[in-house]
């Protein structure tokens, strides 16, 4: 497990108010976590919003 400093980007509605944000993960970190296929096609994932202990959590989704 490696830990990395991420920066959270807003984005904002057509009325210029934050609807959302959104933040990066490179290319090599999807493929090294298995996001990616050997085709390169992204499989689905999901996330784990867990509020008690302030994390979010992006996984490969569970069938």
């Amino acid at each position: 497990m490696e830990i990395k400093p991420i920066k959270l980007s807003p984005k904002k509605n057509g009325y210029g108010n934050i609807s959302s944000y959104t933040v990066n993960i490179g290319a090599t970190e999807a493929r090294e976590c298995g996001f990616i296929d050997s085709d390169g096609n992204i499989l689905p994932t999901e996330k784990v919003i867990d509020t008690a202990n302030n994390q979010i959590i992006i996984k490969l989704k569970e069938d």
